[in-house]
């Protein structure tokens, strides 16, 4: 579903200097801490009724374009950082380096291990009757140059609340789930059209497995 354009090695990722000079044009500061393994990182681009904006700019009231009901208004923005230590962080809460055009993102961007992202998959068809599936970030580790990564430097965390469950788009054609206000996730919502359940990790990385696979058979 997501178009693939010459993705940039992860690898770059593990320059020290690269990280820090990503960070640096988004104006963070080097801390240490604790923090949050799912939200959006500051710097990625939402869409947005008044186009792509950074997800830190985005505040409560504004239209945000969802995927399955197009503009939606945000109703609570959280912002808080991940946990920060060049030699501690631990490995669960290493965010992952997607290169570009590896989920339809038109520049590199970083996701959280536990954000939700949704993927089309034919053995998620095969196996749901649906080709879309909602998983963990965490098991994109290896898909498209997809790769952990440490942290050397503050990582904003942006949190964006809708009235419901919602998919949005991020850096392209990317699509992350941001949770509902209410509390209400997508495991309670199966019987409603146009809602998904994430997947635990387990089954999320053999949906990832076939991708891969499904790729390398050229299919």
């Amino acid at each position: 579903m997501f178009g693939l354009n010459t993705p940039r090695r992860a690898a770059e990722w593990d320059d020290e200097s690269a990280f820090e000079g990503f960070f640096a044009s988004q104006r963070f500061e080097p801390i240490s801490g604790a923090g949050e393994s799912e939200g959006i990182v500051a710097g990625t681009r939402i869409a947005t009724g008044f186009g792509w904006r950074p997800v830190e700019a985005i505040a409560a009231g504004d239209m945000v374009m969802t995927f399955d009901h197009g503009l939606r208004p945000v109703v609570a923005v959280k912002r808080t950082h991940l946990f920060a230590g060049r030699n501690s962080c631990p490995r669960h809460l290493m965010p992952l380096a997607v290169p570009a055009g590896a989920l339809g993102n038109a520049t590199p961007m970083l996701l959280l291990p536990e954000q939700s992202v949704l993927v089309e998959s034919d053995l998620a068809e095969a196996v749901f009757g649906d080709p879309f599936a909602l998983i963990p970030a965490a098991a994109l580790d290896g898909y498209r140059g997809i790769a952990r990564i440490t942290p050397h430097q503050k990582v904003e965390i942006v949190v964006l609340q809708f009235d419901e469950d919602e998919v949005i788009y991020a850096n392209g054609t990317g699509m992350i789930h941001c949770a509902s206000v209410h509390g209400i996730g997508f495991d309670t919502m199966m019987e409603e059209e146009g809602t998904y359940s994430v997947l635990p990790l387990d089954m999320a990385q053999a949906i990832v497995a076939s991708m891969i696979d499904a790729e390398a058979l050229g299919v």
